[in-house]
């Protein structure tokens, strides 16, 4: 076959913006960032792969980027993020991955270089293309990977936010060989253009479908393609399990390099998106850009003193905040809505995937409401976008995803964090998006039985919920209602219509039906009211990923009414003084597990209970003994940055405790400085000269240079710029102890 130069388009389906900041003087953050931060079990906790290891990946990706390639190990079925620290084993190279979440998705299209000849299809044993390595010959950094094989070929990877490009060296003298799998139909159409060969593949897998177009440098000596066990000359294959083989002459030149983009629209998509993202072989350019994208992202906080491995940790969790939610549609604007139809975004905008509230409610989405709200606002449209694009394909829809990806809702986790998410983004600056629409459909999906969402129910059990107040065998969906209509509540109140207000406000109270006072927890009730039997602190049944011990302080709106039915604030103080006996007890346990979701918020319950040196104390534990800047330094899922972002507030001595409302419980800062920028050009500087491992407890605060008593900060008090002046000591203080205790009343937006 003639040396050609190639060209590959290839389509099928998956499972399942960037915007830069304005900062005074750009500081060399990307130096911080380790991306094999998360790869590995955390020593703390030994609770298996869906568990205790942050599930990152520590591959090429830039901020909000829809592609992201990465390393794939032998643990990739079970490993989300595709790569296992522990393994010594890379089986591809694939160019969609999620970071952090607990169950296995993407990994799509698999590029593998290989020295040895492919005589049998890869599709019988992909795991035949395999090559060990040596971590000792492996880096990462932000928009960069670089892994030297034990067979000799080293391969880089770096990103633009929807296009990749990689770099294949190989030995001397070896065969040189580049394997690429898809799924579904497989159609390689050859012809001669300009001297060069143009090859299509295509496929369809499930109902995702991505388009993929690579464009190779090197000269190319044959083409092959297989189809499950058959390997063969045609162009064409089909099947489940299919791709392309590349030989390469590298006699002369032993680098190979691919420029690769994908699209959720269509091919002729996926080629614009290269062709103005990436348009040249200037490897090291795109590598600089994308370390630039990141380091602008990066300087949205800026933090001073500390040590560097507390700044590692510090900016691997902010990188890991800016990778979800990401982009959706192409350079011209278009993607593919819920509605299985062509859409486009308006000039200057994005529309986002992969929002999984249930894990970024919390924390994450205030953090980033805070530091690019315009991004954020993009992203609560995208929301909205959905909702409409679904009530107008489905006689039941138009209510908002729970864990939306792509275009689609994978119905994952419980609750209805979205109405969380957007009020919260409301409340802290993100309000350029339809509030109106976004008020409707969190409306219809918390009133209306029935109410779906791609054809998920958007409250399962509401119709129990409301006529008895709870869920039934189920508190931690009553919980998760009782917040999101909290949230509903106060975003009903921010855009004026006070009849919602009411209703959800009370509504939110639903929790106290399922307290329980002989046992002081949260106890599930049967549709009948009666008590679940065989009930104790480490119940599970009734608990999505937790326990009644882990559960019972997810009142975050009403916490002094929690307090106050335990039996006041002392019981309440001992009570968390033995649940954080261990920080990271695990998923079964009768103490926190700080590497999941429903106990970010618990560390700040000491404040509620008039013990504000509890919270400064055990933070602090926290940070020291579960994130480190070693690839065990994560103490759970990440899930999309939901414990980064916990990391980062923590970081900063304050945390967003109350759904819906902006404002902050306060803790200890981590930094003697640390400034923050928002998009929009306001400032918030933070300082706290005596701030180390041993200095956290705080002494005095100042807010805008006057002396502040409360454990409450409103955002009202920051949003448009402002300081906090923290006096620190290494024993604890009065100061904040005899406090009124933050209440919603209080904090009122």
């Amino acid at each position: 076959m003639k040396k050609q130069l190639i060209q590959i388009v290839i389509a099928f389906a998956l499972c399942a913006g960037f915007s830069a900041a304005t900062t005074a003087a750009e500081l060399p953050l990307t130096q911080f960032v380790n991306p094999l931060i998360g790869t590995k079990p955390n020593p703390v906790i030994s609770e298996g792969y869906g568990w205790d290891t942050g599930n990152t990946f520590p591959g090429a990706v830039c901020p909000r980027g829809m592609l992201a390639w990465s390393p794939d190990t032998t643990h990739k079925n079970k490993i989300a993020g595709g790569y296992w620290y522990p393994d010594n084993v890379i089986e591809d190279f694939s160019l969609t991955h999620f970071s952090g979440r607990g169950v296995v998705c993407l990994m799509d299209v698999p590029f593998m270089p290989s020295v040895q000849p492919i005589t049998v299809s890869p599709g019988s044993d992909w795991k035949q293309l395999a090559a060990t390595f040596s971590h000792t010959n492996e880096s990462a950094s932000a928009g960069y990977y670089r892994v030297t094989l034990d067979n000799g070929v080293e391969t880089e990877l770096t990103a633009t936010p929807r296009t990749g490009m990689a770099r294949f060296t190989f030995p001397e003298n070896a065969s040189a060989t580049v394997v690429i799998r898809s799924t579904g139909d497989i159609a390689v159409h050859g012809s001669e253009v300009t001297g060069s060969y143009h090859n299509t593949i295509s496929g369809k897998k499930r109902s995702f479908v991505v388009h993929f177009v690579a464009t190779f440098d090197h000269p190319v000596q044959t083409v092959r393609t297989w189809s499950g066990d058959s390997l063969s000359d045609e162009p064409r294959a089909e099947g489940d399990n299919c791709g392309a083989i590349l030989t390469f002459d590298t006699a002369t030149n032993r680098i190979v390099q691919v420029r690769a983009a994908i699209s959720y629209t269509s091919l002729e998509s996926a080629q614009a998106d290269l062709a103005k993202e990436n348009p040249s072989w200037d490897f090291s350019a795109v590598r600089q850009q994308a370390d630039e994208m990141w380091n602008r992202v990066l300087n949205r906080i800026q933090v001073e003193g500390g040590s560097d491995g507390q700044k590692q940790s510090f900016y691997t969790a902010l990188y890991h905040c800016f990778i979800h939610p990401n982009l959706l549609d192409d350079v011209n604007g278009q993607y593919p809505g819920m509605d299985g139809k062509v859409h486009s975004v308006p000039f200057g905008h994005h529309q986002y995937q992969n929002i999984p509230a249930w894990d970024e409610y919390r924390s994450l989405a205030p953090l980033i409401s805070v530091l690019a709200p315009s991004e954020t606002s993009d992203i609560a449209q995208s929301l909205v976008n959905y909702a409409e694009q679904d009530a107008a394909a489905r006689p039941d829809g138009g209510g908002l995803p729970r864990w939306e990806q792509v275009n689609h809702n994978s119905g994952g986790m419980v609750g209805d964090g979205d109405d969380i998410y957007l009020a919260s983004a409301y409340a802290y600056g993100a309000t350029q998006f339809d509030t109106e629409g976004a008020l409707a459909a969190m409306d219809k999906g918390a009133s209306d039985p029935g109410t779906t969402s791609d054809g998920f129910d958007v409250r399962s059990g509401l119709e129990d919920y409301l006529k008895q107040g709870y869920v039934p065998d189920d508190v931690s969906v009553t919980l998760e209602y009782c917040n999101a209509d909290f949230a509903l509540a106060r975003f009903a109140k921010a855009l004026g219509d006070h009849q919602k207000y009411v209703t959800f406000q009370n509504r939110a109270q639903n929790w106290e039906n399922l307290f329980d006072n002989s046992t002081g927890l949260l106890r599930p009730r049967d549709a009948d009211g009666s008590w679940a039997p065989d009930f104790s602190p480490i119940t599970k049944k009734g608990y999505t990923e937790g326990t009644a011990a882990q559960y019972v302080w997810m009142v975050n709106f009403n916490l002094n009414g929690l307090i106050q039915k335990m039996g006041g604030r002392k019981k309440a103080d001992a009570r968390l003084d033995h649940f954080f006996t261990k920080v990271n007890g695990g998923v079964s346990a009768d103490t926190a597990f700080m590497g999941n979701e429903p106990c970010e918020e618990t560390p700040w319950v000491y404040d509620f209970a008039g013990d504000p040196a509890g919270t400064q104390k055990v933070v602090r534990r926290i940070q020291d003994e579960l994130f480190t800047a070693a690839p065990s330094g994560l103490p759970g899922n990440d899930d999309a940055g939901a414990l980064s972002s916990w990391y980062v507030f923590s970081a900063l001595g304050m945390y967003p405790e109350i759904p819906g409302v902006a404002g902050f419980v306060v803790g200890s800062p981590l930094f003697p400085k640390a400034t923050i920028f928002s998009d929009n050009g306001d400032v918030i500087q933070i300082t706290a000269p005596k701030a180390s491992l041993q200095a956290f407890y705080v002494r005095k605060l100042k807010v805008n240079g006057k002396r502040w008593k409360s454990l409450w900060i409103p955002w009202s008090a920051l949003a448009y710029g402002g300081n906090l002046e923290f006096t620190l000591a290494d024993r604890p203080a009065s100061w904040g102890k005899h406090s009124p205790p933050p209440s919603f009343d209080s904090v009122n937006p």
